[in-house]
């Protein structure tokens, strides 16, 4: 008989890991805010916590991308509009005086009616025609930005935010940024488990069906006028999330900067770290944005993201479902060995 895996207690602490999804986003989310002491210790440049603070943001934005492509088989060229959306209308009710709680909450209804809206205009067109479509909904959106002068002209500046009423906290003091960064941190965690159980309930099983076939779903009744709006508004509110975030962590935004290439890095964080995977989706965004920015940079110069490039190109060609699947491959090669070695010895 096989020996149980109960004796090796390094394998079965690795297999209750991988079996524990939320333990997964906590450790992840421990080593993350670890990050956060770092520059005060001395190890670390506050620019690169601050590379990692737009990580966990893109992060964000690219978990609601994969409910919207990898468990709901659909596409928005358009995410980097609402990005945008967050960030500068952040800035603009919060110049009007508005509490940062009341502006979030505002910005958050405005983008999930027009993701409703993109869902409801889903239904007539699909594949290509929708990518093209919603391409044109975040130039729009771009071209509004830079046109109306309440959003600042090239940018726009938010400066100190003040949470709940009675944390103020600026991004130019170092420990303010800290704590800052931690607050993003610990958002990344919420959406992460938010969205864990998301795809495991009845929606998620709903979604993953549409995705399959609308056809097949439709004839085990499931509503897809429903199940597409909550996919587009899950998409666009992720994306928003993500622009309010940047806005509280810079404090201040830029009005020319969300263009189709944001979008576009999005959809390769998805790709590349892995369809259906929430944590694959953490790792897409350190290859793609963070990977480039805290290594090849200084080793390539502006020729980094060549990388990325090349990266996905070797994704799609060998691992299609992700490179967080890699993992897999290379703990089954490991077994085989270690079986090799006790069958010759």
């Amino acid at each position: 008989m096989r020996r149980r895996d109960s004796n090796r207690p390094g394998l079965s602490l690795t297999a209750a890991i991988r079996q524990r999804p939320l333990l997964q986003f906590a450790l992840l989310t421990v080593a993350l805010l670890v990050i956060a002491v770092l520059p005060h210790l001395g190890l670390m440049r506050f620019s690169t916590m601050s590379i990692f603070a737009y990580t966990a943001i893109y992060t964000v934005v690219a978990l609601g991308m994969n409910i919207l492509l990898g468990f709901s088989g659909l596409i928005s060229l358009g995410t980097a509009g609402f990005i945008g959306a967050g960030a500068l209308g952040m800035g603009v009710f919060l110049r009007m005086g508005l509490p940062f709680e009341v502006a979030a909450v505002i910005v958050l209804a405005i983008s999930g009616s027009l993701g409703a809206l993109i869902g409801l205009f889903s239904l007539k067109v699909e594949s290509i025609y929708l990518a093209i479509a919603t391409l044109f909904v975040g130039e729009i959106l771009r071209q509004i930005y830079t046109s109306i002068p309440i959003f600042g002209g090239e940018f726009i500046r938010i400066g100190a935010v003040r949470l709940f009423g009675v944390l103020e906290l600026n991004q130019i003091f170092q420990v303010q940024r800290s704590i800052l960064y931690a607050i993003i941190v610990a958002v990344l965690f919420g959406f992460m488990v938010l969205m864990h159980h998301l795809v495991a309930s009845r929606t998620g099983r709903a979604l993953m069906a549409m995705s399959r076939s609308e056809h097949a779903a439709q004839a085990m009744g499931v509503d897809l006028l429903k199940y597409r709006l909550i996919a587009f508004v899950t998409a666009t509110l992720y994306a928003t999330t993500g622009g309010i975030l940047y806005a509280l962590y810079f404090q201040s935004a830029p009005t020319r900067a969300w263009t189709l290439n944001v979008s576009l890095l999005v959809i390769a964080m998805v790709v590349v770290g892995g369809f259906k995977s929430i944590v694959g989706t953490f790792l897409g965004a350190i290859i793609i944005y963070g990977l480039p920015n805290l290594l090849l940079k200084d080793l390539l110069g502006d020729i980094s993201y060549v990388f990325s490039g090349a990266l996905i190109i070797v994704v799609i060609l060998f691992y299609p479902r992700g490179f967080v699947y890699v993992g897999h491959d290379v703990r089954k090669a490991v077994n085989a060995l270690v079986a090799r070695v006790r069958r010759t010895s």
